[in-house]
């Protein structure tokens, strides 16, 4: 597919399979997700790139961040999502989870909504037991990196993944008998079931979200209203209450 590179979003740049643009690093996607174990585990600044939110990350404030275009491309074209799969897939082996072959395609639609695509599943990989020391304890920087890629899977098109995510989670939390902090797990939830326009460390809705994300989801809304007059029901206030959250908190 041709594109412009002097109008083409970074993030999609970045992603296209027939680009391959590298970041200030000079790094693509294929040389990160070659990194070993101990590097994803201690290098900081990829996670942004691989699942980039609408909102900046406070970690990396110069990482590039889910514009109206690049949310428009990502939705419209399979092989952007289809890349973002593969960026999946090696962070949930990093974690000791498995997408299994039936799960590793995009959904023929953006929204997961087609009947004809099976619902992707995320489980316990060979390696889990070995993996999961990295995270699945109280405190971890990795649940921070957990509720990026879920808000990220679902901005981006991939909704049943961002979903099938959310329930490996909860049977890894199991009610907190893990040893998982009940906050972290707060975060997952809100990542994986708040609106889009509403960022998992916000307090409720006081507009600060991106437009597009009003509009689709008054898209949506309206949709499942069956009618055209989305309104502005999305934007009517919407917070969740629960434990006071800083930006940091809430994604890497």
């Amino acid at each position: 597919m041709p594109t412009n590179p002097s109008t083409t979003p970074t993030l999609v740049r970045f992603y296209d399979p027939a680009i391959q643009a590298p970041d200030p690093s000079g790094r693509t996607v294929s040389s990160i997700l070659a990194l070993p174990d101990t590097d994803l585990e201690h290098r900081h600044d990829y996670i942004q790139l691989l699942f980039p939110l609408p909102e900046p990350s406070p970690y990396h404030p110069t990482a590039p961040v889910i514009d109206r275009a690049t949310f428009a491309a990502f939705r419209s074209r399979p092989d952007l999502r289809s890349r973002l799969l593969t960026s999946l897939t090696r962070m949930l082996h990093f974690y000791g989870l498995d997408l299994p072959a039936r799960s590793q395609r995009p959904p023929a639609r953006d929204d997961d909504d087609d009947d004809d695509d099976p619902r992707p599943e995320i489980v316990r990989g060979a390696n889990f037991a070995r993996a999961s020391r990295n995270w699945v304890r109280r405190f971890d920087h990795n649940h921070l990196r957990i509720t990026r890629i879920v808000r990220c899977l679902r901005v981006l098109g991939l909704e049943g993944h961002a979903a099938a995510l959310f329930r490996a989670l909860g049977s890894v939390y199991d009610g907190g008998r893990a040893g998982i902090g009940a906050k972290s797990m707060m975060f997952w939830t809100r990542a994986a079931e708040r609106p889009l326009y509403l960022a998992p460390e916000d307090e409720r809705d006081e507009g600060r979200g991106k437009d597009f994300l009003y509009e689709y989801e008054a898209s949506r809304q309206a949709g499942a209203n069956g009618d055209g007059d989305g309104g502005d029901g999305a934007r009517e206030g919407n917070g969740q209450g629960g434990e006071g959250a800083g930006g940091k908190d809430g994604a890497a």
